[in-house]
């Protein structure tokens, strides 16, 4: 039976609890996901591409908290952010396995990474793999589909404007992990 006691190291039973702080960063990670992904978005090209930074949250979930919370982080603010504000369109999965993955692989690269966890390397190299795998690929198939038009149609315009949003999120990300590290958040 499982208990809040404190379980030993060489117990069989593991101790999975998550801290109050990760609960809470993961919390308001999920909020600002939420105001500046559905709020303070700006959609172009007929929805094609929506220029945000309600990545950002999410990325700084992943670094600081971990691939795991980093990917709750992705789905719990895509999910809620559909029922808030879906900016017209109609719900699907893929986006949300985009969210988790925009988690979970900044939290994977400073995971297995051998350079300091917040370090820029980590920060571009993180996004570099969002925008890859994430904002142009995936999330570029999810709009031809639900759009009806052809990928190789959507590429050009959404691979110029991820670079242009990646490139940002790089100069945002990184100061602010290092003001939230000088602060004592981390």
């Amino acid at each position: 039976m499982y208990t809040d006691e404190k379980v030993s190291s060489n117990s069989p039973i593991p101790s999975n609890k998550i801290s109050t702080k990760t609960l809470v960063l993961a919390a308001i990670f999920v909020a600002m996901n939420i105001i500046l992904t559905r709020v303070g978005a700006i959609m172009l090209f007929g929805g094609s591409i929506r220029f945000s930074f309600g990545n950002i949250p999410v990325i700084l979930s992943g670094i600081i908290l971990g691939p795991a919370a980093g990917a709750m982080t992705g789905a719990v603010g895509d999910l809620l952010g559909v029922f808030i504000n879906s900016h017209g369109g109609a719900f699907h999965p893929g986006f949300t396995l985009s969210a988790v993955l925009t988690g979970m692989l900044p939290g994977l690269v400073v995971k297995i990474s051998s350079v300091k966890k917040l370090s820029l390397f980590n920060i571009v190299v993180s996004n570099v793999a969002i925008l890859i795998i994430v904002s142009i690929c995936l999330n570029t198939y999810w709009i031809s589909q639900l759009q009806g038009n052809a990928y190789l149609v959507l590429l050009p315009a959404r691979v110029a404007a991820s670079i242009v949003i990646t490139g940002l999120n790089i100069l945002i990300t990184y100061p602010l992990v290092k003001s939230l590290e000088k602060t004592g958040v981390l």
